[in-house]
């Protein structure tokens, strides 16, 4: 070690690039908490072990960062930094194996060192280079004396010598994950825990104080004694027990517990930890608080099934209640009526009297409506003001009259909106179960007919479906079956939006998306069908031929572009359910010729909140041909950190979400910044979608976004001038070289 010239005192040590570039060369050790100001009493003990092993005077533990070695521990020297141009060991650590020299001063290439040459110098040096997992050489162990040696080290004295630098990375790369982990942790909202073989709490990351778990009240004691077993039943409690008596691993177990006046809801999942003997030693585990998912999960239930403006049931719960009548009827023969009906002349009370006189209406019509009904009936908001009642046991003939004259007597009685009284009629449609339809599509549109009637005869009143109104018109699921003849007719199209890098804003891909030319509406960009798609039969055949002519256009692009080039494809989630996704886009490849190892299959992060039983397995097997998985519009579902872990993903996509709020909330800075720093530190590529102005790229470049996409680059485009952009890249790339090879003759 070099001990003069350049040598300084008192630096904190990092390391960042060797010679080779690999990609663990801008790891700063001092960002994963490897090296504090104090010494490391590991690596003291190593290189204090190492020193009398040689029997030498010095020791050294170094890492290399850029022209520098840094000295993580030393024996016999303070010296704490030195040029590795002038040290023996910045040869050591670029070797394959042991450096040991008998005597320096003998050997041409370190003669001239200065701690070589000086009087008294150093002769004997032994380096060991010190070598990641990964094969990255980050420095070395060496020892060095001032005694000549003919006699090197031995073979027991080398062996040890190789035992302990293996054992200085282990402990170098324990440090790391644990410090990494940890930095992890206290960002993430999920908390690790600990249990022994009696299920007594013996570790909880720091993670849980923060949200509202005093860990000392939870540390010896059981999950059912602690004071979060308060929400759940005894019942509840003694088969969660059962569970782990029979060590059984568990996921995503929900409990609430009252705490603090408050309802919290709590996810914890666990695996049994045994010994190499196979001796039962506890659980060890992951939990979570979704208690805002949980109270979101209870809102979005009565959100789909109440009207959020007056409370009543929605359209889905009004299906799911003619369903039930259905039933009854199958059952026991009991018939239902149903009522549809609306408000006259609506819009003109909303155009005369703005939206809240309307929705004031809206709300005292349905409080009328519920006073004039059944106790067992079902009064629903459809929508607008288009309401429906299904009464059930109601007589017919003279009855039903009645009964729709009271309705629309309720309707008509005036109403008060602050300086105005409104007076309003209402038309009614009516169908009876089981007579006039075998399910509710069937119930709903004869219902619907009977009042388009009565609002074509005159309005104000109410009409019975009668046969003769169904006309030539049955609108059923028209949007499926425009689908299924688009598919047909092969009236999908295929745009490509680049994605391109971003230090020189090179096309270095690209994600194929899907057009619709609709014979009667035109074209359709994805918003205005994909989620219809997405839930229809045809998703997977629509999917397979997108993939299939993606592949087909995008194969000359990959030889021609000078850059490299990934083609993006989305996976629909009917693809994802289907057995045959593998087989099929393996014949895919094989069909087009095109190569696995350039092609980003797009998956969506709710498909990974419910995944089925063999998601894992697929997605390994479409990396097996060479293809990347990719998390698109990551960020925005309920998904989990975990899920970054538990499934094979090899880059993810800030959705233009987050993009669209940087440098508007300092927020959303956050947030996207924190996002890609896990990405890039958990190895996962990153791509930025919705990129529109120039700060927005400035933003993502800086924090390590590496590729990019939006309309600030480009808008979708065809597939031919894909390839005239990469052509003229090309053409512009091997201008440069032409131009550097001539200057470089002149010379």
């Amino acid at each position: 070690m070099y001990e003069g010239q350049g040598a300084q005192p008192g630096l904190r040590a990092r390391f960042s690039s060797n010679d080779d570039g690999d990609a663990i060369s801008r790891t700063d050790l001092v960002g994963f908490g490897l090296v504090e100001d104090r010494p490391d009493p590991s690596l003291d003990e190593i290189v204090r072990l190492a020193a009398g092993i040689a029997k030498c005077e010095k020791a050294f533990i170094t890492f290399a960062h850029n022209d520098q070695l840094h000295v993580l521990a030393s024996v016999g020297s303070d010296v704490s930094q030195t040029p590795a141009a002038l040290s023996v060991c910045g040869v050591t650590y670029r070797e394959d194996a042991p450096l040991i020299v008998g005597d320096l001063s003998r050997d041409i290439r370190f003669q001239n060192y200065p701690y070589v040459a000086a009087e008294n110098g150093h002769r004997f040096y032994a380096g060991f280079p010190l070598r990641l997992a990964c094969g990255t050489s980050i420095g070395s162990l060496c020892v060095i004396d001032r005694k000549v040696r003919q006699e090197l080290l031995d073979e027991i004295q080398q062996a040890t010598m190789q035992s302990l630098t293996m054992l200085a990375v282990r402990i170098l790369e324990g440090r790391q994950r644990d410090a990494r982990l940890s930095d992890y942790l206290g960002i993430a909202s999920d908390w690790i825990w600990e249990q022994d073989e009696h299920f007594r709490f013996t570790y909880l990351s720091r993670s849980a104080s923060d949200n509202g778990i005093r860990i000392e009240d939870f540390l010896g004691k059981a999950r059912w004694d602690a004071a979060s077993a308060n929400g759940e039943s005894a019942k509840f409690w003694a088969e969660h027990r059962r569970a782990l008596e029979a060590h059984e691993p568990f996921r995503d177990l929900r409990f609430r517990w009252f705490h603090g006046g408050r309802e919290r809801v709590y996810s914890i999942s666990g695996r049994p930890v045994s010994s190499q003997d196979g001796t039962f030693l506890g659980y060890r585990g992951s939990a979570r608080d979704v208690s805002e998912e949980e109270l979101a999960r209870r809102e979005v239930e009565y959100m789909a099934h109440h009207d959020p403006l007056t409370g009543l049931a929605n359209r889905t719960a009004f299906e799911q209640r003619v369903g039930d009548a259905f039933q009854r009827w199958e059952e026991d023969g009991s018939t239902a009526t149903l009522f549809l009906l609306d408000i006259d002349h609506f819009k003109q009370v909303n155009d005369t009297y703005g939206h809240s006189a309307g929705d004031t209406l809206l709300i005292a019509v349905s409080n009328r409506l519920k006073a004039c009904v059944g106790a067992d009936a079902t009064v629903a908001r459809l929508g607008g003001d288009e309401f429906a009642i299904l009464e059930p046991s109601l007589e017919r003939d003279g009855a039903v009259a009645e009964y729709a004259a009271s309705l629309a007597r309720a309707i008509s009685q005036p109403t008060d909106i602050g300086d105005f009284v409104i007076e309003c009629g209402s038309s009614i449609g009516v169908a009876a179960l089981p007579e006039h339809g075998g399910d509710f599509s069937q119930l709903m549109g004869n219902a619907d007919l009977a009042l388009y009637e009565a609002k074509a005869v005159g309005r104000g009143r109410f009409i019975v479906f009668e046969t003769a109104m169904r006309r030539d018109a049955d609108c059923r699921n028209t949007l499926a079956r425009e689908l299924c003849e688009a598919f047909d007719n092969d009236q999908f199209d295929l745009v490509f939006q680049p994605i391109v890098r971003m230090e020189d804003e090179c096309i270095v891909g690209a994600e194929a998306l899907l057009r619709w030319d609709h014979p009667e509406r035109g074209r359709l960009a994805p918003g205005a069908f994909i989620s219809a798609l997405d839930s229809s039969r045809y998703a997977a055949d629509v999917g397979y031929k997108v993939l299939e002519d993606a592949c087909r256009a995008a194969l000359p692009w990959t030889r021609e572009a000078p850059h490299g080039f990934r083609l993006s494809v989305n996976l629909f989630a009917g693809q994802l359910r289907d057995p045959r996704l593998v087989n099929r886009v393996r014949a895919i490849l094989e069909r087009t010729g095109f190569d696995g190892r350039n092609l980003d299959l797009e998956i969506t992060e709710n498909i990974l909140i419910t995944p089925t039983a063999d998601l894992a397995d697929t997605l390994r097997s479409l990396k097996q041909m060479g293809a990347d998985i990719v998390l698109d519009d990551f960020g925005t579902g309920f998904g989990s950190l975990n899920h970054l872990l538990q499934f094979c993903i090899d880059r993810i996509k800030v959705d233009r979400q987050f993009v669209n709020g940087l440098n508007v909330d300092v927020d959303y800075n956050t947030v996207t910044h924190a996002v890609v720093k896990l990405a890039v530190d958990l190895g996962l590529k990153v791509t930025a979608e919705g990129i529109e102005t120039e700060e927005q790229k400035r933003f993502l470049s800086l924090i390590g976004c590496t590729d990019v996409q939006g309309y600030h680059f480009s808008r979708p485009v065809r597939g031919e001038q894909i390839l005239e952009h990469i052509q003229s890249a090309r053409r512009q790339s091997e201008s440069g070289q032409a131009v550097n090879g001539r200057r470089k003759g002149a010379a």
